[in-house]
């Protein structure tokens, strides 16, 4: 009885491990043969060790077909590409990583920087102002200029609320102003944002309007799905958040909105036999922009935090707009789908990322906003690809500076008009590192013209996050300079040490051609930031000279 008792074996596999139970070492051993289990050993199990036979009273096992079992290391690599790829979606990952890779000593702290313009905000002494009636807040005159402005600036690149119909109940809201209604959030929505493009400082009148529709959204009472004026309610306050709050304050909102859109039925349609309710009465229009809009939104500040998008269970992609003279929303939701390829969960190679970034490039817009966004769309591919420590073929390169110069163009000429989209802060700071990561003589030469744009969005809208955007932005740049000159310091000791050696035992003085190192050329052609080189001038240089070296 003594040689039929199971003795534990010094290494159980995973299941007898899991369950606490005797495990003999086998493969597959006399546990997992008798309860059914599939036997499997970590990675780290000795070779050598030899496989034991199952005892004779022990069922056989019968053959299975090999299949394919995914370790521990397979998962684990594609834990750390995912990883990767949240990184390079959020651009506060990715200026962490820059700073640290420059100097780790002084590196930025992981932070959005020049996300938006940032706050709005009234002096110390003044104190914050709380919700009130709208019809308290300003004159019925004020709002409809207000509102003139929103539909002048705001509304061609979304245009989800219909002019007409707009101005037709802020009237009526002035005619009866005891019977206050969700509509309020929409009619103080778009003042504010009217403020906010008219104004380049904050008043009184902007912050409460901003409580008063944030009040009205937060107070309303959901019995049943969703209408379509709270909606646009949500989206009005989304885009405001986007360009003035904290990107898990528009986080929040932008995922409320996008739960709020499914439950009024506006996307996905449930088919018309369905018991499930059916969506909310609107336009066709006006529902495909404002579902592109809640996708925009809810997707762009989900990678920038490298948190999870809000999707639906079918259909996650809507259709674009139709386009509409004097709008260009159908051109700034048209990039969705470029958008939605870039999402962490789906792994790209090379040549999705460096066909789909050319595609893109070709595409050309002519109005500003959209311009940035595909400014935008550009600098999150780079940071993709230099993850992936992919090339980019020199024609690439120049169409990529091309768009950037005039991504910058259109952010300074945004700020002189008073057009303070999230974008003339973020894709400022974000070119500045990319060109740094590029480290070319072309990248680096347009610096001075990001740092210039840059510095007139911090100095226009004087915020606490704009000076600190511009401030990092300077850090970044200086690192640099520093690493460079400590290079170029290193390089000039080891010529110095030649010249020394050279007067002591008479070494050749360093001079040749260009011909009898032909092959330095693809070496050169090769090693990143030396294709401005001039070898031939180089190599003509006495290099020895004490002169050449200070």
């Amino acid at each position: 009885m003594q040689n039929l008792k199971r003795k534990r074996s010094r290494l159980a596999c995973k299941p007898c491990r899991e369950r606490k139970r005797r495990c003999d070492g086998a493969d597959p051993c006399v546990t997992c043969t008798e309860w059914g289990y599939e036997c499997s050993y970590d990675a780290r199990r000795r070779k050598s060790r030899t496989t034991k036979q199952p005892t004779p009273d022990a069922e056989p096992e019968p053959q299975s077909s090999p299949q394919t079992v995914t370790g521990p290391s397979t998962v684990e690599s594609d834990h750390l590409d995912l990883v990767r790829r949240l990184e390079a979606n959020s651009g506060a990952a990715f200026v962490r990583k820059l700073g640290l890779k420059i100097d780790p000593a002084k590196a930025p702290k992981l932070n959005l920087f020049g996300w938006n313009i940032g706050a709005r905000q009234l002096s110390a002494q003044i104190l914050p102002p709380s919700a009130l009636p709208i019809i308290e807040i300003t004159s019925l005159e004020h709002m409809k200029a207000l509102a003139q402005v929103y539909f002048d600036k705001v509304n061609p690149c979304y245009g989800f609320i219909d002019r007409r119909l707009f101005f037709e109940r802020l009237d009526a809201r002035w005619q009866s102003p005891l019977t206050p209604d969700v509509y309020d959030s929409v009619r103080c929505g778009v003042a504010a944002l009217g403020c906010l493009f008219s104004q380049r400082n904050a008043t009184i009148t902007e912050l409460l309007l901003v409580r008063t529709a944030a009040a009205c959204l937060d107070m309303y009472h959901l019995c049943g799905p969703p209408s379509i004026d709270l909606l646009i309610g949500w989206a009005l306050r989304s885009v405001y958040l986007r360009l003035t709050d904290s990107p898990y304050s528009t986080w929040i909102a932008s995922s409320t909105l996008m739960h709020l859109l499914e439950a009024a039925g506006l996307h996905p349609e449930p088919p018309c036999d369905s018991v499930l309710p059916h969506r909310a009465q609107c336009d066709s229009d006006i529902r495909a922009r404002l579902v592109g809009v809640a996708h925009h939104l809810n997707m762009w500040t989900s990678y920038d935090l490298g948190l999870s998008r809000v999707s639906f269970q079918t259909n996650d992609l809507p259709l674009p707009p139709s386009p509409k003279a004097g709008d260009y929303a159908d051109e700034v939701l048209g990039l969705l789908s470029v958008s939605v390829s870039l999402d962490p969960g789906r792994s790209k190679d090379e040549t999705d990322l460096t066909s789909t970034l050319s595609k893109l490039l070709d595409r050309t817009y002519t109005h500003q906003p959209s311009v940035l966004t595909q400014c935008n769309l550009v600098l999150c591919m780079l940071r993709r690809i230099h993850t992936q420590n992919l090339d980019i073929s020199p024609d690439l390169a120049d169409k990529i500076l091309a768009l950037l110069h005039n991504g910058l163009g259109c952010a300074r000429s945004m700020v002189l008009d008073c057009m303070p989209w999230h974008q003339v802060a973020n894709v400022p700071f974000q070119i500045i590192c990319v060109l740094l990561t590029m480290d070319t003589r072309s990248s680096l030469a347009m610096l001075p013209e990001a740092m210039q744009t840059l510095s007139l969005v911090a100095s226009t809208y004087d915020t606490e996050t704009t000076r600190e955007a511009y401030n990092t932005a300077c850090l970044l740049v200086l690192l640099h300079q520093r690493r460079r000159k400590d290079d170029i310091a290193i390089l000039g000791q080891a010529l110095n040490v030649h010249q020394q050696e050279r007067q002591f035992e008479n070494l050749p003085q360093l001079n040749c051609s260009f011909e009898e190192y032909s092959w330095l050329g693809a070496l050169v052609a090769d090693l990143h930031g030396l294709q401005r080189v001039d070898l031939d001038q180089f190599l003509n240089t006495d290099m020895t000279d004490g002169s050449q070296l200070t």
